[in-house]
């Protein structure tokens, strides 16, 4: 598939992000709520798929119906020679394939807790690289505070206590999720640098890309797994329409028009997501959730907070 027929989707425009508005902060929502109910189709997925396999089906999947959904629009993926297949690559690579398989690493030695937590320091890690390389994105302080607060509310939500196990004879599985954040922001960082392209287009090509990165580990250990529970496949099915497929086109929006450092405010906002999904399905939270959750919305409102007007 090559070329574009239809202009009913804009491209994403290289020119600086502008203030968020009402839907970027609605689509900002709508990614925290997608994100945030993967961790518990995940976690039912992996009792009876193996970690490798469902990655593959995942990403593979979500790349089927998203090129599905860009060709019923009209576009077309862009042709072999486009240099975009190689920002696909980078995206599909560092937004998908790599951090699928960190996290999945890591937290075979460290428990969720503390994973949710140092995957939180994504948006420390976006916030200094679009700084360097993204115009407009520059390093404020009170930008600066505010990320560090948000970053303390995961640490309240998540539990303290996590914290102890942090180091020790873990520590190498701690740095591979450490690295899934900054891959994590990496790919918020080529969401808003890609070269003009619809985003359905782009969420494609980097699904398609990342589903081929996958290919190898998952083919091997689909091979060797056994019998898989139907319940498994339909949390597989779920996690590739929406918290990938969906989630993908959202992220290329958000990090287009709003820029990566908003975009990296969903990682504060997804324990929350999943934190309420718990609540719906009857657990109970304590008083120490309902401070995080002031402390994370201060963060993100110090954080996109606009300065003061030097001119009045």
């Amino acid at each position: 598939m090559c070329g574009s027929r239809n202009v009913a989707e804009p491209p994403v425009k290289p020119a600086h992000a502008h203030l968020p508005g009402l839907m970027d902060w609605a689509a900002l929502l709508l990614l925290t709520v997608l994100w945030g109910s993967a961790f518990a189709f995940i976690k039912h997925g992996v009792e009876t798929l193996p970690p490798g396999g469902l990655i593959f089906v995942r990403i593979a999947l979500a790349a089927i119906l998203l090129a599905g959904w860009a060709l019923l629009r009209g576009h077309r993926l862009p042709a072999l020679n486009d240099k975009r297949w190689l920002w696909f690559a980078g995206l599909g690579f560092f937004g998908n394939t790599l951090p699928f398989y960190l996290v999945s690493w890591g937290q075979q030695y460290i428990d969720s807790a503390l994973a949710g937590i140092l995957v939180a320091t994504m948006p420390l890690a976006t916030v200094a690289m679009a700084h360097v390389l993204v115009p407009g994105e520059h390093l404020t302080l009170r930008r600066l505070t505010g990320v560090f607060t948000g970053f303390a509310g995961v640490v309240l939500l998540l539990g303290p206590a996590a914290l102890t196990d942090l180091g020790g004879a873990d520590v190498w599985a701690q740095l591979g999720v450490v690295a899934a954040a900054v891959c994590y922001g990496i790919n918020a960082i080529l969401a808003r640098l890609i070269p003009p392209t619809p985003p359905s287009v782009s969420g494609a090509g980097m699904l398609i890309c990342g589903a081929l990165f996958a290919l190898p580990v998952g083919l091997f250990e689909l091979a060797q797994a056994g019998p898989v529970a139907p319940t498994a496949w339909l949390a597989v099915i779920w996690l590739a329409a929406g918290p990938t497929a969906l989630a993908s086109v959202v992220l290329m929006q958000v990090a287009g028009t709003a820029g990566p450092n908003f975009l990296a405010i969903a990682n504060y906002l997804t324990p929350i997501a999943a934190m309420i999904t718990g609540v719906l399905i009857g657990e109970t939270i304590g008083w120490h959730a309902v401070l995080a959750l002031a402390v994370i919305l201060t963060g993100v409102w110090l954080a996109r907070k606009r300065a003061a007007d030097p001119a009045r």
